[in-house]
């Protein structure tokens, strides 16, 4: 389709060819329904994958009454639950938009639960959770207490990330003239690159250019991910753990909690991961 575009850029229109079409206005008939029970979604994945067994999986692990079809409280449950995975693979989800080509939607972003590490208490508040996630993208909640502050053994934040850049391993704060480093991990982290730490490559691949075997000093690694604290709850990883009674205390397994491909073979999974298998 990219070479297609090209190509049709190129093109000098005849008159009639060039004549504008101007498409009636009245949309929301037309498009009301849809639109309430529909919600984009593309897998970032090197390989073919049959949209049937895309469909049949999540319909189950959804658990929407008929595959890739949402009613009621449907989409906004699964919507909700991002980021949600498909054999470790991110599956990036945009709202729906009507009126922009397909090809023209970028799913270069999604959003994903990060937790940050070893902070004071004194900055494990609201405030200072989008302070520090502005620095590395859009801070769309931080999960604290109605009085804002979340004093645990990490503050919580979903923050939009760009997949085409290399995962923020952590930042470097000032707090009270001292320099604390705050290490991220990250809920439900997909597969990325053990190289440039990248989910996503562009289109000339990854920017390092160069494998990473086991042998070497790996700045990327299943480190970054998360280890389970909630119960294996399909959704309630996209609620806050003070709202849903659903969260534990007890460190589970470091499992993908979507239930598909992960966890149990974790170390398997991390080498191939690395050696972009």
């Amino acid at each position: 389709m990219d070479v297609l575009e090209e190509k049709w850029k190129g093109l000098r229109l005849r008159e009639e060819e060039e004549a504008v079409i101007e498409l009636e206005e009245e949309w929301q008939s037309e498009l009301g329904l849809k639109e309430q029970q529909s919600i984009m979604v593309k897998i970032c994945s090197t390989r073919t994958i049959s949209r049937e067994v895309v469909e049949t999986t999540m319909g189950k692990i959804w658990r929407i009454s008929k595959a890739a079809q949402f009613y009621g409280a449907d989409k906004e449950k699964v919507w909700s639950g991002r980021p949600w995975l498909f054999d470790n693979q991110v599956l990036v989800m945009k709202e729906f938009d009507g009126f922009t080509p397909i090809q023209s939607i970028s799913f270069d972003t999604e959003s994903f639960w990060v937790r940050l590490h070893n902070l004071p208490l004194s900055c494990m508040t609201k405030s200072k959770g989008e302070q520090i996630r502005n620095k590395v993208g859009k801070v769309e909640q931080v999960d604290v207490k109605d009085d804002g502050f979340g004093w645990e053994t990490f503050l919580r934040v979903q923050i939009l990330l760009n997949l085409t850049q290399p995962l923020a391993r952590g930042r470097m704060t000032k707090v009270k003239g001292k320099n604390i480093w705050i290490p991220f991990s990250y809920e439900k982290m997909s597969k990325i690159c053990f190289s440039c730490g990248c989910i996503v490559h562009g289109i000339n691949g990854c920017s390092n250019g160069e494998v990473v075997s086991e042998a070497k000093d790996q700045q990327y690694g299943l480190w970054m991910r998360a280890k389970q604290f909630q119960k294996n709850n399909f959704f309630n990883s996209g609620t806050s753990r003070y709202k849903d009674e659903s969260w534990c205390r007890k460190e589970g397994r470091d499992r993908n909690l979507n239930g598909i491909s992960g966890g149990e073979n974790e170390g398997e999974e991390g080498r191939k991961e690395g050696r972009g298998e």
